[in-house]
């Protein structure tokens, strides 16, 4: 059919170029699928294209690069274990996902079998490219390309992607994530917000599904807890960050949630400084909590106080050796690689990477860890699914039994297994234990330092708590003032409320011929007209012809004898 043609021919078309040799691909009994953001779209158009986005040609963002070696490194690991995989192979296919939108080659070429796709194949019958895969960075462009994993029950095991939309198993079955969720990292802002009596608040976002689904539950999490918020945008990236930053001072607001993607965040705080606000506190979401670029801006010091919510920071045991071990072996053949990756742009689609092979192995080390845990955790849950699967034991795994995507699934639902001090373990809805790290920015330091002054942990039991004597105002007369509006101001004002939406909801009076009540949901009661429009008079005039109300009882007429084809032949036959 035309599906299984089109999947041919981009098969045919892009994917004509080997890499077995590069970052991009490995041989193995089973293949993983990895996607990974080397190159970002500052702006992306939203008008539909057939054709897939050249990743090669945007910004590079040495990030991702840095998550993609996690994932090599991770494999590798595995690879060389004698006891988790002892007899069989993982090998990997990765590809540059920069767009939100049109990035689906490698998608298709994730769930295709010898080229093609057979829609409706029974599971059992089902065996494509790819056992398993994870990624890509974010919630929309996870969001975009989930429902093609998910219907066959391919494990998506996702290391970057909150939005809590994901955990709603009858739409994303198959999605596993290794980060906590949206509903997770809004319940530790609130956690946070309070500790510090803090309750008159902003909260900016980004036009796109992280922010929005994250406001969404933050203004349904902070019911009945004192906190007001006070302002609240999703920003494009041509906002004009400087008025909003404006109408925030002037309200008097020195709490602000920055829930934004990292290049959104960039200009919230660029607009900051270029507008010298100063003494407000700044909260950070996870995606820039830890950002390496943000906390150089010249001026970052006199906005305030910045504080980052993240994932507890574990460093992976070996990755470093790993990347210095990686940076001799490219250096060595570091002219083959530029000649291959030139060639290979015509005929590779996104795993091309000019600036790759030119960063040290310092710049990928030092890059943001943000998400190095949960890509290492992807990749082990993966291969700890495997293990159950293959009924492996200590020295080898079953050869009788040809693991499918869906039986990996299964299994991973029943893991809990240590790692890296850590226990991954997962909920009904795939959702991982959570371990938070609040960190502080110290950006009076050069280069600047992030500090953990407290956690959040829900795996033995839940606790929080933050050190509040590494705080910058803790007895310090020249630190930060917080102005707060008054707890008790606010519970006042917010018992006034209810008092007076309780009175609303009784009420029952006439006026000018009509009677105002309100329901439950405190919608009017309904008076509609019906109007006949006379254009043949001059000036045209509106004739009442027909009347709907709900009270005193539901009634509904019309007089059919004020309509234009009463006793008229001429008009025509309304069908």
């Amino acid at each position: 059919n035309i599906y299984t043609l089109l999947v041919g021919f981009t098969n045919g078309l892009f994917f004509r170029v080997s890499l077995s040799t590069s970052d991009f691909s490995l041989e193995g009994d089973y293949l993983l699928g990895g996607l990974f953001a080397l190159h970002e779209i500052e702006h992306e158009t939203t008008l539909f294209s057939a054709e897939t986005t050249e990743c090669f040609r945007h910004l590079s963002s040495k990030s991702g690069y840095q998550m993609l070696q996690v994932m090599r490194f991770a494999v590798e690991e595995i690879n060389n274990s004698t006891t988790l995989l002892p007899n069989v192979s993982l090998g990997y296919e990765i590809f540059d996902h920069c767009s939100n939108t049109k990035n689906f080659n490698s998608v298709l070429r994730f769930i295709s079998k010898n080229g093609s796709i057979k829609p409706k194949e029974k599971l059992n019958n089902y065996q494509p490219k790819v056992i398993a895969l994870t990624g890509p960075y974010g919630s929309s462009k996870t969001i975009t390309i989930a429902p093609l994993i998910t219907m066959d029950l391919i494990p998506l095991v996702n290391y970057g992607a909150t939005s809590y939309a994901l955990s709603n198993k009858l739409h994303y079955p198959s999605f596993v994530r290794t980060i906590p969720s949206n509903k997770d990292l809004v319940e530790m802002i609130i956690h946070i917000i309070r500790w510090f009596g803090w309750n008159w608040v902003a909260f900016l976002g980004s036009q796109d599904d992280y922010s929005s689904d994250g406001l969404k539950l933050f203004n349904k999490y902070i019911n009945n807890t004192g906190i007001c918020l006070a302002y609240q945008e999703g920003l494009s990236l041509n906002a004009n960050y400087s008025l909003t930053l404006k109408k925030i001072d002037k309200l008097n607001i020195n709490v602000i949630v920055v829930y934004a993607l990292p290049q959104y965040a960039s200009k919230i705080i660029k607009a900051a400084i270029a507008n010298n606000i100063q003494d407000k506190v700044w909260i950070a979401s996870q995606a820039w909590a830890m950002n390496q670029q943000i906390p150089g801006e010249p001026g970052i010091e006199n906005i305030g106080t910045i504080i980052g919510i993240t994932e507890r920071l574990l460093s992976l045991p070996g990755f470093n050796e790993f990347i210095y071990k990686a940076r001799v072996t490219n250096d060595a053949g570091h002219n083959d690689i530029a000649e291959r990756d030139i060639q290979g742009k015509s005929t590779t689609c996104n795993q091309v990477c000019d600036y790759c092979s030119l960063l040290t192995a310092e710049e990928i080390i030092n890059e943001n860890p943000t998400f190095s845990f949960a890509i290492y955790a992807a990749i082990y849950t993966i291969a700890h699914a495997l293990h159950k699967v293959l009924q492996c034991d200590m020295n080898e795994c079953s050869k009788n039994t040809m693991a499918q995507p869906y039986m990996l699934l299964g299994e991973i639902k029943k893991l809990n297994f240590p790692l890296n001090g850590r226990q991954v373990k997962y909920n009904y809805n795939y959702d991982p234990t959570i371990s938070y790290a609040v960190v502080l920015w110290h950006t009076n330091m050069n280069p600047p330092q992030f500090e953990m002054v407290g956690t959040y942990d829900t795996h033995p039991e839940i606790t929080f708590t933050i050190d509040n004597s590494l705080m910058p105002w803790h007895n310090n007369s020249s630190g930060i003032l917080i102005p707060v509006f008054h707890v008790q101001k606010v519970n006042g004002l917010m018992r006034g409320a209810r008092h007076l939406l309780g009175e609303i909801k009784k009420l029952d009076f006439p006026l000018n011929g009509r009677q105002v009540k309100y329901d439950d949901n405190y919608d009017t009661t309904i008076s509609y007209a019906v109007v006949l429009w006379r254009t043949d008079m001059n000036p045209p005039q509106f004739d009442i012809v027909g009347t709907y109300a709900t009270h005193p009882e539901l009634t509904f007429a019309i007089d059919s004898s004020l309509l234009p084809w009463h006793n008229n032949g001429s008009v025509s036959l309304i069908c």
